[in-house]
């Protein structure tokens, strides 16, 4: 197993229990060209292909199907004996809890960067969780989260006493589907879309979401012509992406989307980032994974 990570095999063993390249990166929380390319490395690193592709269907290959069966006994096995080793590693494993945002861009930024992270550190149980805005802050709030990553408009909403520190700045958009009749429009400005369909959150995912558009809408002169509600990121997306509804939000809200069209709104109302945040004194073990993660983005960022 020298050759090729703990990672990829459970990346594989996940696309072949499913046998579909989209379902299995949603249970990743990867995108789909990422669970390609790494289950291709793996194939390289190996010598055998495992997989047959084609445009209806994918297969497992015989060498998939033998590789499977041993693997899928070793990483079970090793998952339980990992676990077990961290309990009786000195005082047991500390557990770390992180509430992500669910957005598919920020989700697929953080996972790998918290994956290496627990890779090297067996000491620690890592655990996260994709979650809502309203959801990241009642968690955070009743102290079943150490810390979140979230949007700073969110937690200016959410009333939460809580510690902040930057992660990134954040660009607003205004997100166009191909079937929007703006979609082939080079530029496009936020008085525009009076006329429009609004795709927003719902009260009960987003504190803000709602109140900041409409007050956009309203900066502009205008208040929406409809507004469709969604109480989750991936169904506004499906939505959005197979209708003529527009919304206004970030690049990270979809990983990539080839059906979505994203015109810079540059004169977004107050500052956008998205942002850690935490209440009272961090635990050691999760300051040191805290600052870790920081440390990442910033050499991103340079």
């Amino acid at each position: 197993m020298d050759k090729y990570n703990f990672r990829s095999i459970g990346y594989f063993l996940k696309l072949a229990d499913t046998l579909n390249f989209t379902q299995a990166a949603n249970e990743l929380y990867i995108t789909q060209p990422a669970l390609s390319k790494c289950i291709k490395q793996l194939e390289e690193e190996i010598g055998v292909s495992l997989l047959n592709r084609s445009t209806k269907k994918v297969e497992l290959t015989e060498g998939g199907k033998l590789l499977y069966d041993e693997w899928k006994i070793w990483h079970d096995r090793s998952e339980e004996l990992l676990h077990e080793a961290r309990m009786l590693n000195g005082k047991g494993a500390a557990r770390i809890k992180i509430g992500i945002v669910e957005f598919g861009g920020v989700v697929n930024k953080v996972m790998p960067v918290i994956e290496d992270y627990d890779d090297a550190h067996p000491e620690f149980e890592v655990d996260f969780e994709i979650l809502g805005f309203s959801e990241l802050s009642r968690k955070l709030k009743n102290g079943e989260l150490d810390f979140i990553i979230t949007l700073n408009t969110e937690i200016d909403a959410s009333s939460l006493s809580v510690h902040v520190r930057p992660l990134m700045g954040l660009q607003l958009y205004i997100i166009v589907p191909k079937k929007n009749h703006f979609y082939s429009y080079d530029n496009l400005e936020f008085k525009d879309l009076k006329d429009e369909t609004f795709c927003v959150f719902t009260d009960n995912y987003s504190d803000e979401a709602r109140s900041s558009i409409i007050m956009h809408c309203k900066s502009e002169g205008f208040v929406p012509k409809d507004i469709k509600y969604f109480s989750n990121m991936k169904s506004m997306e499906m939505t959005i992406a197979h209708s003529d509804y527009i919304t206004i939000g970030y690049d990270t809200f979809f990983d990539s989307n080839a059906r979505l069209k994203l015109f810079p709104i540059e004169d977004a109302i107050g500052g956008h980032e998205l942002v850690f945040a935490w209440k009272g004194d961090l635990k050691k073990n999760t300051t040191e994974l805290f600052n870790y993660l920081q440390k990442v983005f910033e050499n991103q960022k340079a």
